[in-house]
């Protein structure tokens, strides 16, 4: 009887060894699959990162391919550059003669009509942007783009507005700057989500700050949508990702960000800019 009972534990042994290596393997190869799916997520991920940015890349080159191509071939309002943006002279007018020389900085201010933030930009900064321009300490260069679209309803409202403004820009260079202040009046600039001033309110509105009958009749006929579609995509390949963007810079260098517009101090901006330091430090 003991010879069999010390059989039957060694035989129980044997088979809880069996048990142990056999879990033992098995939690192996679980690692070694986790492991290998580990790999492959990275490797996905890397590839999808990598394709992410050819994306990105390639869609850049192909939106400044297509505006430098059409630049020469579009209608383009007086003041219009080829960055896309209505430079303001001294006199406040589109297209008129600015100040230039080395101690001379350039404001460009990318913003669009249906956007909050621009409004609140332009009542904050408009009337200063315009008094350094008047001074000659400024090259002010405004750029409306129409980025909202979508958040407009019906769509739409940011390019009917910015042709409206390109209209007054060309034909009443003088208004251009009081009607795009205007677009931005507290009670004025409508809110995201609703339809945006009609065709009747923004020929009021232009015709109430002086611009003449036979320029707001030109609204209607969207005479520079192409324009507007140009100097929207050309903002895009030159790096501006959202509205209000405000850049700043020497008139023979590239322009930087400032990437606190809502509370920067214009004049001390201007200043390390013309001394060659980073206007957000």
């Amino acid at each position: 009887m003991a010879s069999k009972s010390k059989s039957g534990k060694g035989a129980a042994a044997r088979r809880n060894e069996d048990a142990a290596r056999a879990r033992a393997e098995a939690e192996r190869l679980k690692a070694v699959q986790a492991a290998k799916e580990r790999r492959t997520k990275l490797i996905t991920i890397g590839i999808g990162a990598v394709v992410a940015v050819a994306v990105v890349v390639a869609v850049v080159l192909v939106l400044r391919q297509s505006t430098e191509s059409n630049y020469d071939e579009i209608a383009r309002p007086k003041g219009a550059i080829e960055a896309g943006a209505i430079v303001i002279g001294q006199d406040l007018a589109a297209g008129g003669a600015p100040a230039e020389g080395e101690d001379v900085a350039v404001v460009r201010v990318y913003s669009d009509y249906i956007c909050p933030g621009c409004g609140s930009l332009e009542r904050r900064l408009g009337a200063k942007f315009e008094e350094l321009a008047a001074a000659g300490k400024i090259k002010l260069e405004l750029q409306p783009v129409a980025f909202l679209d979508s958040q407009s309803s019906p769509a739409g409202y940011s390019s009917r507005a910015t042709n409206a403004a390109m209209i007054v820009a060309n034909y009443a260079p003088d208004k251009f700057v009081a009607f795009h202040a205007k677009l931005f009046e507290t009670g004025t600039q409508p809110d995201e989500g609703t339809e945006g001033l009609t065709a009747e309110q923004l020929v009021e509105l232009a015709q109430g700050l002086g611009v003449p009958a036979d320029v707001t009749d030109r609204f209607a006929d969207s005479e520079f949508s192409s324009w507007v579609e140009y100097e929207t995509s050309q903002a895009v390949a030159d790096g501006v990702g959202t509205t209000p963007s405000l850049w700043v810079g020497k008139s023979d260098g590239n322009l930087t960000l400032i990437t606190n517009p809502g509370t920067i101090n214009l004049d001390d901006a201007i200043a390390k800019v013309l001394d060659g330091e980073d206007p957000n430090k």
